[in-house]
């Protein structure tokens, strides 16, 4: 028989955790005086030790182990094991992501002083459904007066906004083949009756990189490419169309310099070729 103090040594464990394992039935000594209180352990009982060691390493609880110590079952162990194996793979990969991110602020941050400074971050969207027409024009020059006319058809077929104005970019080409446009109100409920008007439906959960663009849209190209330059550097790829979401636009003020526009990457990881 082994002294808590010899067993702790052999175990490589201090003399509080032995007793903690005690407290919760993980491993109980093998003999306890009740006169002294003094705890026996026997040699036997280091095979126990291990395992539990073993066990914690795998990132199993304390009240787990004691648990399937009771009925040692390897089939048991297995299945929780791939368990912790794929929540330890989701974690490294979350890991690398933003290791990634960090080297794209420190990028941004070294470019500082030769082109302007957006802060990049990563929301999860919201389900939408949009009211509005889809439609290829020709240069940015053709965008605003689209978005105008979308806007008046929408308000003369009886559209209720409940959000900003939103543009999507379905396919961005070479600037003179154009851009596949789609300009849309945010609804909560269908109008009676769509006529020629289009519906889309933004299923929400995608993970966006977003930038924040103040003022006119004579440099919003600049936002564009600071999300570029980060998305260069990151671990994630565009996976939809790019969406620019008008909270401050000229209906709202007469003010350009007031003017906020998002502007929205849906996000997939690099590694994910699907």
């Amino acid at each position: 028989m082994l002294k808590i103090g010899e067993f702790a040594r052999l175990s490589q464990v201090s003399i509080k955790t032995l007793r903690h394992y005690d407290a919760l039935n993980v491993l109980r000594p093998a003999r306890i005086y009740p006169e002294s209180g003094y705890r026996l352990y026997e040699i036997g009982q280091l095979v126990d030790m291990v395992r539990i060691l073993a066990l914690k390493d795998c990132g199993f609880t304390l009240e787990e182990i004691a648990r399937l110590l009771q009925t040692y079952d390897t089939k048991t162990v297995e299945a929780l094991l791939h368990q912790r194996i794929a929540a330890q793979e989701q974690l490294v990969a979350d890991e690398q992501a933003r290791l990634q991110r960090m080297i794209a602020r420190t990028q941004q941050l070294a470019d500082a002083d030769r082109v302007p400074l957006y802060d990049v971050a990563l929301k999860q969207t919201e389900p939408l459904t949009l009211v509005g027409l889809r439609q290829c024009v020709a240069t940015t020059a053709e965008i605003g007066p689209f978005a105008q006319m979308v806007m008046r058809h929408c308000e003369q077929h009886g559209v209720v906004s409940s959000g900003p104005l939103i543009h999507l970019y379905y396919d961005e080409s070479q600037l003179d083949e154009g851009f596949d446009l789609f300009v849309g109100m945010s609804v909560t409920a269908l109008p009676p009756s769509l006529a020629d008007l289009c519906c889309e439906r933004l299923a929400g959960g995608e993970q966006v990189a977003c930038v924040i663009y103040r003022g006119d849209y004579r440099n919003i190209s600049s936002a564009y490419s600071a999300l570029d330059r980060w998305l260069s550097t990151s671990s994630y790829r565009i996976a939809g169309p790019c969406r620019e979401i008008y909270h401050l636009n000229p209906t709202h003020t007469d003010d350009p310099a007031s003017y906020i526009t998002e502007i929205q990457y849906p996000l997939r990881p690099a590694c994910d070729v699907s």
